[in-house]
C-alpha cells in the first residue's frame, strides 16, 4: 500500500475531520469515523465506522495510528471490506494501550479511483494528566513546608557571638561584642564576684557592643557576664567569666609565688623550686631547723632552681628560702620539704599537709598562705583516703574550666567540667595500696591560648 499523505500530528484536534464525502466517475463514497468509548481498564478505544459505497468496486478499509513523532502503525490486522452499493456500519475496536503518545487516529478508505482519509481524536489519558496537578501540588507542598521549616529555624533565637576580654583592671570599663538571631529581646546581666548584680538591662539591637564597667577594688576577681534572648520560640543564654587582675604593687622587691615539688623527697634526690618574683638579685637556700645551709643557688631570672637533699634522718624538715633584692628593697619566702627514704604514712601526711610561705619582708605586699596557691583553685584537704572525696574551692572561675586529677604519668584518674557559677568541685580519690601523690590540674582557657594550673594532693590506703 502506497504511503499516506498524512497532516501535521500537532493540529488541534478540533480540526480533525471526521467525516468525507468523494465524488468518482462510477458513483459516490462518504464516510464517517469517530471516537465512541474508551475503556480505560482494559485500554480498548472503541471507534464508530460508517461507510456509504454508491460505486461498482469493493473498497477496502483500513485503520492506522498516528504517533506524535509522525509514525504510522496499522491498528487492525484485517482490513475491513465494503461491497458495491453497501453501507457497511460498525463499531471498531483498537488497542491502545501500547500507544502512550499518539496523536490521533485514521480510517483511510481505499479501492478503484477511490482513495480517502478520515480523522479521528486519540482517546484522553485522564488517568495520566491527573498525576500532573497531584505531583504539582505535592511539589508546592513541599516547598511550602520547607520554607515554614526554615523560616522557623530563622526564627529560633540564637546567640551567633558573644565575646569579652578575659581579663582588666578594677576601675576600667572593657567593650563585650555580641551577634544575636532569630525573633526576641536581648537582655545582658554583669555579677560581681560576691554575685549581686551591677548592670543589666534589655537592648536595643540585635547586634553591637556592651560597655561593662567594673568597679575599682584592691583587689582582682571573677565578673559574670549573661547574655539572654527570648522570644516566643524559646531563650537562648551565652555566659562568659570577666577576671580583674589588681594592679601590681611598686617597683621594689617582690615575691609573688614559691613552690617545692615534691614536698616529699629522699636523700640524694633532686628537688625542683619555681618561683615567681620581681628582683635583680638573690639565693636559694636549701636550711634545716637549726640554721643549717645544706645546698644554695643564685636567683634565676627564669623562676626555677635545682637543689639537692641531704643524708638526713627520717621525718627531717628542711625549709627552702628565697631571698631577693632589688635596689635598696629586699624580700624573703620559706617553703617546707620533708625527708622521707620511703613513703609512709606520717611522711605521706607530711607531703599532703599545706606548706605555708612566710611573708615577704617587703610591708607593702602581703603574706602568701600557700606555696602551691595559683590563685584559680584550692585543694581543700592535702591529705585524704582512698575512696574519699577530693574537695577543691574554685578562687577565680575562667572560661572552659576543667578540673582533673592525674597521675605520675599524666593520665586522667577523674575529671569534671567546670560552670562559670561553680564554687566548689568534687573528685573521688582512688584506692591504693600505699600513700601516693597526684596532681590536680585545672585546664582553661584564657587570652589566645589554653593555660594549665597545679596544685598537689596525697592518697592514703
Amino acid at each position: 500500500m502506497n504511503a499516506l499523505a498524512i497532516p501535521s500530528s500537532r493540529l488541534p484536534q478540533r480540526w480533525l475531520r471526521s467525516n468525507n464525502a468523494l465524488q468518482t466517475g462510477t458513483g459516490s463514497v462518504s464516510s464517517l469515523f469517530a471516537l465512541a468509548a474508551f475503556e480505560r481498564r482494559d485500554g480498548v478505544a472503541l471507534y464508530a465506522l460508517r461507510v456509504i459505497n454508491h460505486t461498482r468496486c469493493e473498497l477496502v478499509c483500513s485503520i492506522w495510528i498516528l504517533s506524535r513523532r509522525g509514525e504510522l502503525v496499522l491498528a487492525n490486522s484485517e482490513p475491513i471490506l465494503v461491497n458495491p452499493n453497501a453501507t457497511h456500519a460498525a463499531r471498531v475496536p483498537v488497542w491502545v494501550e501500547g500507544f502512550p503518545a499518539f496523536d490521533r487516529v485514521l480510517l483511510e478508505v481505499s479501492g478503484e479511483g477511490v482513495h480517502c482519509i478520515v480523522e479521528a481524536p486519540a482517546p484522553r489519558a485522564r488517568s495520566r494528566n491527573l498525576y500532573a496537578p497531584i505531583a504539582a501540588a505535592c511539589v508546592m507542598l513541599g516547598v511550602l513546608a520547607l520554607a515554614i521549616t526554615l523560616g522557623l529555624k530563622a526564627a529560633l533565637p540564637k546567640i551567633a557571638g558573644f565575646v569579652v576580654p578575659p581579663e582588666t583592671l578594677p576601675g576600667t570599663t572593657v567593650q563585650a561584642q555580641y551577634d544575636s538571631q532569630g525573633l526576641g529581646a536581648v537582655s545582658y546581666a554583669v555579677k560581681a564576684p560576691n554575685g549581686k548584680q551591677i548592670a543589666g538591662g534589655r537592648l536595643a539591637e540585635n547586634a553591637g557592643a556592651i560597655p561593662v564597667a567594673i568597679p575599682a577594688a584592691p583587689q582582682g576577681g571573677a565578673y559574670i557576664l549573661e547574655l539572654d534572648k527570648s522570644g516566643p520560640l524559646g531563650k537562648a543564654s551565652e555566659v562568659r567569666v570577666l577576671n580583674t587582675v589588681a594592679p601590681r604593687l611598686g617597683g621594689g622587691a617582690r615575691i609573688e609565688s614559691l613552690a617545692v615539688r615534691p614536698a616529699v623527697a629522699k636523700p640524694g634526690q633532686t628537688i625542683d623550686v619555681t618561683y615567681s618574683a620581681n628582683a635583680d638579685a638573690g639565693t636559694v637556700r636549701l636550711v634545716d631547723a637549726a640554721g643549717t645551709v645544706w645546698a644554695q643557688q643564685p636567683f634565676s631570672r627564669n623562676g626555677e632552681t635545682t637543689l639537692t637533699v641531704p643524708s638526713l634522718r627520717d621525718g627531717a624538715e628542711l625549709q627552702v628560702v628565697l631571698s631577693v633584692a632589688k635596689a635598696s628593697t629586699a624580700a624573703k619566702s620559706m617553703a617546707g620539704l620533708v625527708v622521707a627514704s620511703a613513703l609512709h604514712p606520717i611522711a605521706a601526711a607530711a607531703a599532703g599537709s599545706r606548706v605555708e610561705i612566710a611573708g615577704d619582708d617587703d610591708p607593702n605586699v602581703p603574706a602568701a598562705t600557700d606555696a602551691d596557691s595559683n590563685g584559680t583553685f584550692q585543694v581543700l584537704d592535702r591529705t585524704v583516703k582512698s575512696g574519699q572525696p577530693i574537695r577543691i574551692h574554685i578562687i577565680s572561675p575562667r572560661n572552659d574550666m576543667r578540673i582533673a586529677l592525674t597521675d605520675s604519668q599524666s593520665h586522667e584518674v577523674a575529671a569534671q567540667n567546670v560552670g562559670a557559677q561553680a564554687d566548689t568541685v568534687t573528685l573521688t580519690a582512688p584506692n591504693v595500696a600505699q600513700a601516693t601523690t597526684y596532681t590536680v590540674v585545672a585546664t582553661f582557657t584564657d587570652g589566645f591560648g589554653q593555660e594549665s594550673v597545679v596544685q598537689p594532693v596525697t592518697v592514703l590506703p
